[in-house]
């Protein structure tokens, strides 16, 4: 044997040398089964090379050939393709679709290039384009989640500067507060493109007749007529443990609501069913004792038999939308229950739209600043049964407000 046969002295259990041709056999094998990753641990993962044609067809983009950038993104989003490639090809469709204010399309592509591309700056990107996108459709909470996710991942400054200035914009337009984080980063930002975005279009009178000026009326609150009265059980009907002061943040100016459906593991899910005051204390324990939240996350909770329970105190900001950015000024309501597989009762609803109503009167709370979770995060809370329900609510209370204005 040469060398290596003298250097790999490989014998069976028997204790006999391995053949020559044996021992080569053994050799590939191994040389195989390393480099395909099985049994030597995970295959060493090389930066993956981009085609050439997304940076023509970019330069195509930049240049306002439209056509031709959608014709070369077309071909870079085919299966064959990594799915790196296929995400960057989806968010120049994407972009070309906004430029051109196809909105649905460009919600559509930009979706499809958020979910093919890995966590990181370039599904960021996409996060940003679609978030433009939904508040250019009136998806005003779809938009503004989507650029407060992206915003912090986002590795250019101007594109971190536009998802801070699209979002303080909105913010102030809609007259809810702004986070320190996007009005300083968005304070020496001008982006005049997107005026259109918080500006109704009005049409002129192209009459030789002189208009006659009139003040225009500015829209001051929106107010829930006849809200009712709801009962509320307090924390301590179900003898709810203090509040962890040192876990829970004070409470900003509510400005939103958000509903949920609890939708928990069969056991506990017919504990909320007959013992609603037990199945808060075993919530409240988990949340606290195995998640170390300061308290149970939701604000207010629904039964089946419609009664409404006092959770976490008003006086401190939720744990139930997803981040810090998102229970900012949140109000949270969860009905218990799982509405994907079941449907709320009539109870819980009745008592869902006079909760809604009564919270919307006493701050100020616009119903379109109303959302189902799934709105703002990729899950399906608060099911699809509560989901559809709650969009006819949300409805009749926008017709049931009273909008108060002065000149």
């Amino acid at each position: 044997m040469g060398s290596l046969s003298r250097f790999l002295q490989v014998r069976t259990s028997s204790g006999h040398p391995v053949s020559g041709r044996t021992l080569a056999a053994i050799f590939i094998l191994a040389t195989v089964l390393i480099s395909s990753g099985c049994g030597g641990g995970a295959p060493e993962r090389k930066d993956e090379s981009l085609p050439v044609a997304l940076h023509h067809a970019q330069l195509a983009f930049d240049r306002g050939e439209l056509d031709r950038s959608k014709l070369i993104f077309s071909s870079l989003a085919s299966p064959e393709q990594s799915l790196t490639t296929r995400g960057l090809a989806r968010l120049g469709l994407g972009r070309c679709a906004l430029k051109e204010g196809q909105l649905s399309q460009a919600c559509r592509q930009l979706e499809l290039s958020r979910k093919l591309l890995s966590p990181g700056p370039n599904q960021a990107r996409a996060l940003l384009y679609l978030g433009e996108a939904q508040l250019r459709s009136g998806a005003t909470n779809s938009g503004l989640n989507q650029l407060e996710r992206a915003y912090s991942t986002l590795a250019a400054n101007d594109e971190k500067s536009r998802a801070a200035f699209l979002i303080t914009r909105t913010l102030d337009h809609l007259g809810q507060p702004v986070a320190a984080l996007y009005r300083n980063a968005s304070q020496q930002s001008s982006y005049p493109e997107y005026s259109s975005i918080w500006i109704r279009e009005v049409k002129l009178d192209t009459s030789t007749a002189r208009p006659v000026e009139t003040p225009t009326p500015v829209v001051r609150s929106t107010r829930i007529k006849n809200p009712g009265v709801i009962r509320i059980q307090k924390r301590n009907t179900w003898n709810a443990r203090p509040v962890r002061n040192g876990a829970v943040v004070p409470m900003t100016r509510p400005f939103r609501i958000t509903v949920h459906n609890t939708a928990d593991q069969p056991a506990i899910e017919l504990l909320g069913e007959q013992s609603p005051a037990r199945y808060l204390r075993r919530i409240q324990d988990y949340c606290t004792g195995t998640l170390k939240w300061g308290d149970i996350g939701y604000h207010y909770l629904i039964s089946s038999d419609g009664r409404v329970w006092e959770g976490r105190s008003m006086r401190y900001q939720g744990a139930h939308a997803g981040n810090n950015s998102l229970n900012r000024g949140n109000i949270g309501i969860a009905l218990i229950g799982n509405f994907d597989r079941n449907r709320p009762s009539t109870y819980q609803l009745k008592s869902l739209r006079t909760l809604l109503a009564a919270l919307c009167h006493l701050h100020d709370i616009a119903p379109n600043a109303i959302a189902g979770h799934q709105e703002l995060r990729d899950t399906t809370c608060p099911g699809r049964h509560l989901q559809s329900a709650l969009n006819r609510m949300i409805k009749d209370l926008a017709q049931s407000s009273i909008r108060t204005r002065s000149r």
